[in-house]
């Protein structure tokens, strides 16, 4: 047996003895030498960890001089960060050594692979064997290095500041490895920006160059947060008026950067310049109106302002050119900056001129309604509607028709049809194993294999070969996707050979459950055991509990033709497909089918008579007591899920506000211990059912249709903790969806999930919200009381951003004058008083949205509380104009006047 001169190196490892070993081999028995140096590498890496420290502090000595080796005897084209992940800095003693012909371009090779290479690519560099590199990692390495427990690099190798330095100002970086985000949990001696500073004053670094490249990296436009590091450092350099105007035409250039802190730095330097000497037009005013439409309202008042300013000491020409791009700020979207737009203008322009007029009229439309009537008097144009805007007539105001009602469950245009062949389920269940994000497709598979999955025309084997493949695959990963794994065991189970279906689908290992998944996984698990299991025994009858329409819903007289086909002598269904078929019946009826019920249930099965009565025929329960007893008693009304009351409450603590909610339900479910399987409605109860992916809360939402306020209140806890998006839950956006339903009838608990959803920050999330709003107003599946008691409820708790909630309520009331007029209600409902003596942060711009709502649906107070509420606020003087009057307080007719649809389809 041979003995390797790696075994006594890797013994007694240390980068001195590594060089000793290299220096003696020729360059030839170095590149012999690679290949062993890698098996050795992958050997110690698949090696289990010791909890021994001697053990550990071995093991990496060992990677440390295994890189090494790897280094010099491994060509630099298979090097890989992990490779030479432990690469110690005496690598570039031992090249200036060797000096192996690749020695030029290592540097720029090695931090190519990562940042963290940065000081062997230095060494290198210093010992002269190779040449700076350019890649943009090698200046984020310096910043690699932690400088709250470690001398900053700037001070332990003074000849960065030569050039290093300075590309920090040109290289964004990324992640962890910027300025802004190694100075952000840094303290305020030893930030980079302090390290800066010293030496600008010690006179190490030019204070002028400084001053320059700030400039240059923020014209760069840096992603918000990074630029953000250069807009306060250069507030740290403290620029004197003389080197403010050098740079002059830098800054006016700056207001047109993307990012708003730069945009705000570059007005505040504009501004004090103007100050100090008048700014020329040429060049001021085009760089001035696009701030005008600036995303912060403060920005565009302060450049109305500076643009004002400029307008009075012009005339002529100059002036009217000032007024033309002021016009363009009555475009933005803020009802202050339209007004500071408008009184600019009329002090400028007291009679506006031809091209003056055209400019504002082409923007009137898109003015504040409370500020209309206001431009079209300074055109002397009060009596002309714009061209948008027809004239209103009496009974404009009203609503052009009664709102639709909500949606029959059972309409054919939600209808889901079964699989109809054998190459329709093949291709529906190798399309499920890979996204099983449709519900109704994965219910629609689940009945396919039911009743086609007996078929076996003679090339079955050659057209399923390739789902099988997949199939295995899937099924072989325990750490993989559960819904896929368990879909996945459904196709080998019925690609089995007949007869071991069943022991095919015990083989493929389940993955553990995880929380948020123990309502559906266990329940779709036993589902495809007794699928398995009717394959062996031949049986094709189909699944009672396969929806008939989208969200889950199953027509009752579809179950009872089903249970009709079912042949007398045939076994009781399952029990998990029975249960499940009774927590998705619609509730609707069928006069045939329940005729055919009262004929046929005395001689049928006690399935069959529990159906029976679930669908009230028959006043006692069955003689047969099951869980299943307690599901049809929820649908059939003894114990409806109307009756039980969600309570909710905001957690706080002094003045702040934790994102967290407390839902109680009376009457209180059955306990945990107590509960089977197949009791869905006690399990949406008491489960927590947030959390994986969007199939998971799709998939349980169909589990039982007419229960979707305990869906509701099972993801209402997660959703308050994500309102502002302080992790992202991709899944959350699901719930929302759930809203769009046609056919619901918002409830308490999906009032809350919708007032939660027009508040929170993530786009897909509150997009959904505004057009559930906007949806479920229109059909009468919410009011405007119910949608303003919600947010009457929620405004005192610091849970909802109001601000931004007053931005989806826009939208809303976007949609329509009915939806305006609606959104008005509800504010207004929203702004009566509360248990908190103070006024909740950002409720100006619910009241701003309000005062524009009013104007522009030509209305007033209608809410007397409301009116109450707002005279002891600042808002007072605002609305008095708007004050209710005794007719506008009359109470509204009664529900039944009201409404003519049913409350819950």
């Amino acid at each position: 047996m041979t003995t390797s001169p790696l075994d006594a190196l890797l013994a007694a490892p240390s980068p001195a003895a590594c060089a000793t070993l290299l220096e003696g081999l020729t360059p030839a028995q170095r590149r012999q030498l690679g290949p062993e140096a890698l098996k050795r590498d992958k050997a110690l890496r698949d090696e289990h960890w010791s909890d021994s420290r001697e053990e550990q502090a071995l093991r990496r000595e060992r990677s440390r001089v295994l890189a090494m080796l790897c280094f010099f005897t491994v060509p630099p084209s298979d090097w890989t960060p992990r490779l030479l992940g432990a690469l110690p800095e005496e690598a570039a003693d031992l090249a200036a050594k060797l000096r192996p012909d690749w020695l030029e371009d290592a540097a720029e090779r090695l931090v190519a692979l990562a940042p963290s290479y940065f000081w062997v690519a230095r060494m290198l560099m210093r010992k002269g064997v190779s040449r700076r590199p350019t890649h943009d990692n090698y200046t984020t390495g310096m910043l690699f290095l932690d400088t709250r427990f470690h001398p900053n690099p700037f001070d332990t190798d003074p000849r960065l500041l030569e050039h290093e330095a300075w590309r920090l100002f040109e290289v964004e970086g990324s992640g962890e490895l910027s300025l802004a985000a190694k100075d952000k949990y840094t303290f305020e001696d030893k930030t980079w920006a302090s390290v800066f500073l010293r030496h600008m004053r010690q006179g190490t670094l030019e204070r002028g160059r400084l001053l320059d490249a700030t400039l240059g990296a923020l014209e760069r436009d840096f992603a918000a947060f990074r630029a953000g590091w250069f807009s306060r450092f250069h507030e740290a350099l403290e620029p004197t008026p003389e080197e403010l105007a050098r740079h002059r035409d830098r800054y006016l250039r700056l207001l047109g950067s993307s990012i708003p802190a730069t945009v705000s730095l570059a007005l505040d330097v504009v501004t004090a310049l103007e100050a100090r000497e008048p700014l020329p037009v040429d060049s001021a005013l085009p760089a001035l109106e696009p701030v005008l439409l600036a995303r912060h309202k403060g920005t565009a008042q302060q450049a109305v302002k500076l643009l004002k300013a400029l307008g009075e000491r012009e005339s002529g020409a100059s002036r009217e050119r000032i007024t033309g791009a002021l016009a363009s700020g009555l475009a933005h979207e803020a009802v202050d900056v339209q007004k500071a737009v408008l009184k600019a203008l009329e002090s400028l322009a007291k009679t506006p001129d031809a091209a003056l007029r055209t400019a504002v009229e082409e923007r009137v439309d898109g003015v504040a309604a409370s500020l209309k009537k206001h431009v079209q008097a300074w055109l002397g144009e009060s009596t002309r509607p714009t061209a948008s805007e027809p004239p209103r007539t009496a009974d404009k105001k009203k609503p052009s028709g009664e709102p639709r009602a909500p949606a029959s469950p059972t309409d054919a245009r939600f209808a889901v049809t079964p699989i109809a062949s054998l190459d329709e389920l093949l291709s529906a269940l190798s399309t499920c194993i890979e996204d099983a994000g449709n519900p109704m497709e994965v219910e629609r598979v689940l009945d396919g294999v039911a009743r086609l999955g007996r078929q076996r025309p003679d090339d079955f084997a050659r057209r399923t070969s390739a789902l099988a493949k997949r199939a295995r695959k899937l099924s072989a990963k325990t750490y993989g996707e559960s819904l896929a794994v368990r879909l996945a065991g459904l196709a080998l189970a019925w690609l089995a050979s007949p007869g071991e279906a069943h022991s095919t689908l015990r083989e493929v290992p389940e993955p553990a459950l995880t929380p948020g998944h123990e309502v559906f996984l266990p329940l779709l698990s036993e589902r495809i055991s007794e699928l398995a299991r009717a394959l062996d025994a031949g049986r094709e009858e189909g699944l009672l509990s396969m929806p008939t329409h989208e969200g889950g819903w199953l027509a009752p007289e579809t179950l009872v033709a089903r249970l009709l086909a079912r042949a007398p002598e045939a076994e009781e269904p399952p029990l998990a497909d029975l249960c499940l078929a009774l927590c998705r019946l619609a509730p609707v009826r069928d006069s045939k089918a329940l005729e055919s019920l009262k004929q046929s249930s005395r001689s049928r099965s006690d399935a069959f008579k529990l159906v029976a009565w679930a669908l009230g025929l028959g006043k006692s329960a069955p003689d047969t007591v099951d869980v299943s007893v307690s599901v049809a008693r929820r649908h059939r009304g003894e114990t409806p899920e109307s009756e039980h009351t969600f309570t909710v409450k905001a957690r706080r603590s002094g003045k702040f506000t934790f994102h967290d909610l407390f839902i109680s339900t009376s009457p209180k479910p059955i306990a945990p211990g107590k509960l089977k399987r197949q009791d869905i409605p006690g399990l949406m109860l008491i489960k927590e059912n947030g959390g994986g992916g969007k199939p998971y809360p799709r998939w349980a939402a169909t589990l039982w249709p007419s229960g979707l306020e305990a869906f509701f209140a099972s993801h209402a806890e997660e959703l308050a903790m994500n309102i502002d998006w302080s992790e992202a839950n991709w899944s959350n956006v699901v719930a929302y969806e759930q809203l769009l339903h046609p056919w619901l009838r918002l409830g308490s608990m999906a009032r809350l999930v919708l007032a939660m959803g027009l508040a929170t920050k993530e786009p897909g999330e509150h997009g959904v919200s505004v057009d559930a709003a906007i949806s479920a107003l229109a059909t009468g599946r919410l009011t405007a009381e119910e949608l303003g008691e919600m947010l009457r409820e929620l405004r005192p708790t610091g849970l909802i951003n109001l601000k931004r909630l007053s931005m989806t309520l826009a939208r809303v009331a976007s949609a329509s004058e009915e939806h305006a007029a609606q959104v008005a209600l509800a504010i207004q409902r929203a702004l009566r008083k509360t248990s908190e003596d103070t006024a909740p942060r950002d409720e100006g711009t619910l009241v701003k949205l309000l005062l524009e709502l009013l104007a522009q649906t030509e209305g007033r107070l209608t809410d007397a509380e409301a009116w109450d509420y707002l005279q002891g606020t600042s808002h007072r003087k605002t609305f008095e104009a708007l004050a209710p009057t005794a007719s506008s307080t009359a109470p509204p007719p009664p529900p039944a006047a009201r409404r003519t649809t049913p409350r819950r389809a």
